[in-house]
């Protein structure tokens, strides 16, 4: 049999009636496919071949006989939004340090580091000046204890007030947020997974009205007696144009252009507060932590910076402490011996530093509030702002979305020839 030549002898108004049906599971069925494809499977499966990636295929996912989804393909490329928005747009490095109150965190610095001043003291003084040390009376030893104590509020408060001054010299959230991403690749991949979940429901939905009402006409048409050119193409055109307008229906808001369409707001703005809730709840509790925070300071690529700014300080307190017999102590131990005493003590403090902010981690957390900043913010950006925020996400894939369209439109009409 020529199934060319082939059709079902249906009346006029079954056949329409079919082809809207054909139209209506095409279209979800393209449309879930395409929105599922988006995100699976998370690793690429299936045979890679090097000539796709020299032809730049990768760039759509397509490493070789295989498939890996658009989004975790381009992670590294989502986690650099979510970087930017973080660092700049949501939570500038230097205002979040600033929020934090140096005299409460100084407060809290300040037991922990006088128990290493008296193990520094004691330390340093035997590594330099064993016999002296040990032949002092206890009763001088606690005297000079209590001296150092007395200089570590002093010394914290300053470098706690140089570290805000110039927070950037001694952090680098940008390498924080890269690095936490990148030991956790899929945490973005998830955040954005989950952010777009509602509007592609919508997506799912608006491509069951498109399927029908493409199916419908594409139907007329045919009951018509349209030359097969002109229903494949009219249909295929409506399926790129309802494709295109669900896209531009999901970000439509009555505040954008001229066209208003009553108080119909697209999904994206709908779910603004969802959005903000999903954004601050990962990007405080998953990559700035207070614990984060304090690993890039204490062991970040500024880490050096930090060290010595400590240094900095505890080689001037000693210096300003032992002003009045400094010259007496130059000539007991040496000038030499002198510099390599300050540099131990700046040294075992600046190892210790870590330990002292990680236990000082939940006042950090309540000072700088960033679940409570990034949601704020995102919550009350002005729609335009908001979309130009977060749609960056989205759009590296938009252009799909009228092909999707186009592909099942074309299909469509070949079913509706066969009809």
């Amino acid at each position: 049999m020529d199934l060319l030549a082939y059709h079902l002898v249906l009346p006029a108004w079954a056949t329409i009636l079919l082809a809207g049906l054909a139209g209506l599971l095409l279209a979800w069925g393209f449309q879930a496919a395409a929105l599922w494809l988006m995100f699976n499977p998370q690793e690429f499966k299936g045979i890679r071949i090097p000539l796709f990636r020299k032809l730049g295929l990768h760039q759509l996912g397509l490493e070789g006989l295989g498939w890996q989804g658009l989004v975790p393909h381009q992670r590294k490329i989502m986690a650099e939004i979510a970087v930017r928005l973080m660092t700049h747009k949501l939570l500038p490095l230097d205002e979040m340090i600033r929020r934090i109150p140096a005299q409460g965190l100084s407060d809290r610095l300040t037991p922990p580091m006088q128990e290493t001043a008296d193990h520094v003291l004691r330390e340093v003084m035997l590594r330099h000046k064993p016999t002296l040390w040990e032949s002092l009376p206890s009763f001088i030893q606690s005297a000079v204890s209590t001296r150092v104590r007395a200089i570590v509020p002093g010394v914290s408060r300053q470098i706690i007030l140089d570290l805000q001054k110039k927070p950037a010299y001694y952090l680098s959230l940008k390498t924080l947020v890269v690095d936490v991403i990148s030991f956790k690749p899929m945490l973005i991949v998830d955040l954005f997974k989950k952010a777009g979940r509602d509007p592609m429901n919508y997506l799912k939905r608006f491509s069951l009205y498109s399927g029908l009402i493409a199916g419908l006409i594409g139907g007329v048409l045919y009951v018509e007696h349209l030359k097969w050119y002109w229903v494949f193409s009219v249909v295929g055109f409506l399926g790129l144009l309802m494709n295109k307008l669900a896209l531009e229906s999901l970000f439509f808001h009555p505040n954008h252009g001229r066209i208003r369409i009553g108080k119909f707001t697209g999904f994206f703005f709908r779910a603004q507060n969802h959005i903000a809730e999903l954004f601050a709840a990962t990007a405080a509790r998953e990559i700035l932590t207070s614990e984060n925070i304090v690993l890039a300071l204490c062991r970040g690529p500024n880490s050096k910076n930090l060290s010595s700014l400590i240094d900095y300080h505890v080689q001037r307190a000693i210096d300003l402490e032992s002003s009045g017999i400094k010259p007496l102590l130059v000539t007991f131990l040496g000038a030499e011996e002198w510099r390599l005493l300050k540099r131990d003590a700046a040294s075992i403090f600046a190892n210790k530093l870590e330990s002292h902010l990680m236990a000082a981690r939940v006042y950090l957390g309540d000072s700088l509030r960033i679940e409570e900043v990034i949601h704020e913010r995102l919550v009350n950006l002005p729609p335009l702002e908001f979309e130009r925020a977060l749609r960056p996400v989205f759009s590296r894939y938009e252009w799909m979305l009228p092909l999707i369209g186009a592909s099942w439109g074309g299909l469509l009409a070949g079913l509706i020839h066969f009809l």
